[in-house]
């Protein structure tokens, strides 16, 4: 008789998520990193200030429509039943603004760096036609139909959303529709304004004030008489836009565009809806009626965006309060920052510097600094070590102009042996140091006027007459034509608004293909030029203060790093200036904003070395460069 094994039953589970939720409550959480931990500390900072903004911003959008209504109705039995009603009806103006402000943020937090293009139509394209630029437009867009309508809906009498007829019963009102037409293409046309001025691009406070003063800095120091009566500023523009609107409407669009449309074999599919527009009637808008309606409605959208738009600024900017994380933190406050500079995040990076020039100005945070002995490396060691490889990453950029390295691109192969790149001696600054290239004939061709060609063959240089003498012929019949247009005073005056207009679209080009290169390649300037800041600083008060000579060991690697940083930016000043020559027309703005910009860069690392060489004097002579360094230092020095 065999014998039955009996074997033990396995526990029942209900499910394949039970078990694995139970075996992942097992597992034990990675633990996070102390860089992680500092950085959620200025996620979960930046989120509670922003939220805080939200809410004002949604307290201030119900004050300004129930202000607005007050004003329209005055005080009357009606305004006590229309004023819940406004609070209850500013949620979607609410929401609609709110997404508008968290869409203008992306561009402060992820500043938008598009390629750069050569001819006028590219860049505008570009600009107003990509994801974020879109994006942009569309937050606009939903803002401007949700406060028109919300604003309509409150004061708008006999401005319902329909107005049905016997044969259309679905028939749009027209005044309406006009209204909130004319203040999207208002709404539109300030965020194409904004996007091709550049006025998205963080400002970043170059000195520590008072928060409170800070937002009220943003809000009211821009607003002067000059800029409250400019055709361009926004509130000359939202004046003439109101002005001018009503009449193009009556004249253009319902004096021929409808009637053009009501005639066409289509247009059976929209007459049930805008079939009245194209039909003479008494109850057809004008447009003196039209005027302070419209004027009225784009008053009240600009106020409620303005504000906001211009505090977001300051709430996304300002420096973080870190007296808070140093109490939290196990780490010490040097110690803390030398952590967080470590942060690949450049937004990030900005408030660590900004802390970071704070506490190199305050004698006993230096006295800390130097006065740490310990056998491992030093804080000062630390300190420079890390900020000359967040100078190293911006060189490293300038140098690729803005393209991102071979090496960066795949996986390092695993090398036990293999250094840690943050343990590179900072005493010999070799990550500024350039690789060796291939060769190239990019040198001689700046420098010679080109290799000898041989001579063109005859064909080609008859060719080559007879299309200049056609150029040159039509050159001199458009002068012609020109002269006799120009004659006239209505012909001089168009030709010469004409030709403005064209200049300053030039202009536009040039500056705006010159920013795009500058932003590919240094778009991170302000935090290399902090980064010396703080660098300068320290050297300067070490002469009185580094006890141990911490600072004069790491002295001439740092040197070195900001000569060859200005001389990566002197190249790239020379190939935009080179290039711009493709430019065209618009060649006068290119250079002239490369020269600008790359300009002061330049001059923000010769100030600093002058700095240091007044202050260091002679002992310099004590350190030894390369010949290429010391001859750029010498010149540096001399032009003082």
């Amino acid at each position: 008789m065999s014998s039955v094994q009996l074997r033990p039953v396995p526990p029942r589970s209900n499910g394949p998520g039970l078990s694995s939720s139970s075996s992942n409550a097992t597992s034990p959480k990675t633990p996070l990193s102390p860089l992680m931990k500092i950085e959620r500390q200025y996620r979960k900072f930046l989120a509670k200030r922003y939220m805080s903004f939200i809410w004002r911003v949604g307290v201030w959008t119900s004050g300004v429509l129930c202000t607005f209504v007050f004003l329209i109705k005055g005080f009357s039995t009606e305004l006590y039943s229309t004023l819940p009603f406004t609070i209850l009806l500013s949620v979607p103006v609410f929401i609609s603004l709110a997404f508008l402000l968290r869409v203008r943020k992306s561009y402060i937090t992820q500043p938008y760096r598009p390629s750069p293009q050569h001819s006028l139509p590219k860049l505008l394209v570009t600009s107003l036609w990509n994801e974020r630029a879109v994006t942009l437009l569309f937050s606009y867009a939903i803002f401007s139909l949700a406060i028109s309508n919300v604003w309509l809906t409150l004061v708008g009498e006999g401005q319902r959303l329909f107005s049905p007829t016997a044969r259309h019963p679905w028939q749009l009102n027209e005044r309406r529709v006009v209204l909130c037409a004319s203040n999207l293409g208002l709404f539109l046309l300030l965020a194409a304004r904004d996007i091709l001025q550049d006025r998205l691009n963080p400002v970043w406070p170059v000195k520590k004030i008072p928060f409170a003063r800070a937002v009220q800095s943003a809000l009211f120091d821009d607003i002067t008489m000059s800029n409250f009566l400019s055709e361009t500023g926004t509130f000359g523009l939202t004046m003439g836009w109101s002005f001018i609107t009503p009449f193009v409407y009556r004249l253009l669009l319902r004096g021929w565009v409808w009637r053009w449309v009501d005639f066409r074999l289509w247009a059976i599919f929209l007459r049930p809806f805008l079939g009245s527009f194209a039909r003479p009637s008494i109850r057809a808008p004008g447009a003196w009626s039209l005027l302070p309606q419209l004027a009225v409605l784009n008053l009240v959208a600009l106020v409620v965006l303005q504000l906001p738009t211009k505090a977001l600024m300051a709430y996304v900017t300002q420096p973080i309060h870190f007296e808070d994380f140093y109490k939290k933190s196990p780490l010490n406050q040097e110690r803390y920052l030398i952590m967080a500079l470590r942060s690949q995040n450049p937004y990030y990076l900005q408030f660590t510097l900004m802390e970071l020039l704070r506490n190199v100005h305050v004698p006993l945070r230096r006295k800390a600094l130097f006065d740490d002995i310990s056998k491992s490396p030093t804080l000062t060691t630390e300190l420079w070590q890390e900020l000359l490889l967040q100078l190293g990453r911006v060189h490293s950029t300038l140098v690729s102009r803005g393209a991102p390295s071979s090496t960066a691109a795949r996986p390092a192969a695993s090398r036990p042996s293999a250094p840690d790149p943050r343990a590179i001696p900072i005493r010999q600054g070799e990550i500024f140091r350039p690789l060796t290239k291939q060769r190239s004939t990019f040198g001689l061709k700046a420098v010679l006027d080109g290799p000898i060609r041989t001579a063109p063959p005859e064909s080609v240089v008859k060719a080559s007459q007879v299309g200049a003498m056609a150029v040159k012929r039509v050159e001199e019949v458009q002068g012609q034509v020109m002269g006799r247009i120009e004659a006239t005073p209505v012909g001089g005056a168009i030709v010469s608004e004409a030709a403005g207009l064209k200049k300053s679209a030039h202009d536009w080009a040039g500056k705006e293909w010159a920013k795009r290169n500058i932003q590919l390649a240094l778009g991170d300037m302000l935090i290399a030029q902090r980064i010396i800041e703080v660098i300068t600083t320290l050297a300067v008060a070490s002469i009185d203060e580094d006890t141990y000579g911490h600072v004069q060991q790491v002295l001439p690697a740092t040197l070195e790093a900001i000569v060859r940083f200005r001389s990566a930016i002197i190249g790239l000043e020379n190939q935009l200036v080179g290039q711009a020559r493709l430019l065209g027309s618009a060649q006068g703005g290119a250079v002239g904003e490369v020269q600008a910009e790359l300009g002061a860069a330049r001059a923000v690392c010769e100030k600093v070395i002058r700095r240091i060489g007044e202050r260091f004097g002679e002992s310099l002579e004590a350190f030894r460069f390369p010949p290429p360094i010391a001859h750029s230092l010498g010149d540096i020095c001399k032009a003082a």
